[in-house]
């Protein structure tokens, strides 16, 4: 998908946006280069986003607003009452239904030319095949097990050259996030340059279970 560059009404709205992409800074990236094609370059990747609850639902906002036009979201949940006091997507009309379908629209209704795709699954029920198609995916996950899973997969799908090197191009960036209490955690994971999930397992609080009475 591309922004037209030619309407005075698409050119107001990403006006934020344009000052970051085009041009340069003291703190930016040694490889990066401002360009006006920046901004289609973003509309077209395309992003995956793990969990559509309190973290979810803040990223999937913050991505369409930032000019993503290609997203999708799983989460196999549905909404609950109890969610509507932090996972501003949703209202008690959605009670009942899928969090990722309802977290779709939502953003779709609102943000023009967003194309948001909703998975009501587990991750596990998708293969490497999938997970390929993505170019950056965020977890906004509050299971150790699923993040250790994607993490997982993301590792299979590495390929090495004839020194036994990681390919760059083979490698999706996973990025982590997370809360506990009113403290928050977020970190960019590269597979085979920076330490993994697997790699920083004694950072996750211990784990706690609750069973129904």
């Amino acid at each position: 998908m591309t922004i037209p560059n030619d309407d005075s009404t698409i050119k107001k709205r990403w006006i934020h946006l344009r000052r970051v992409l085009e041009r340069s800074g003291p703190f930016k990236d040694p490889n990066f280069e401002p360009s006006t094609e920046l901004l289609t370059a973003v509309a077209s990747v395309r992003i995956l986003i793990i969990g559509a609850g309190g973290l979810g639902c803040e990223l999937l906002k913050d991505l369409a607003l930032m000019g993503f036009c290609q997203i999708d979201i799983i989460d196999m949940d549905t909404i609950d009452l109890a969610n509507l006091n932090r996972q501003f997507l949703f209202t008690k009309a959605d009670i009942g239904k899928s969090k990722a379908e309802v977290a779709a629209q939502f953003i779709m209704n609102r943000i023009p030319n967003c194309n948001v795709t909703p998975h009501m699954k587990k991750i596990q029920d998708f293969n490497a095949s999938f997970y390929s198609q993505f170019r950056i995916i965020i977890c906004g996950l509050d299971s150790v097990v699923a993040r250790r899973w994607i993490n997982s997969m993301l590792v299979s799908m590495l390929q090495y050259d004839e020194n036994n090197q990681v390919i760059p191009s083979s490698i999706i960036p996973l990025i982590d996030g997370g809360t506990e209490g009113f403290k928050g955690n977020a970190r960019v994971i590269m597979h085979g340059y920076t330490s993994c999930i697997e790699c920083t397992l004694d950072l996750f609080p211990p784990q706690v279970i609750y069973f129904e009475i």
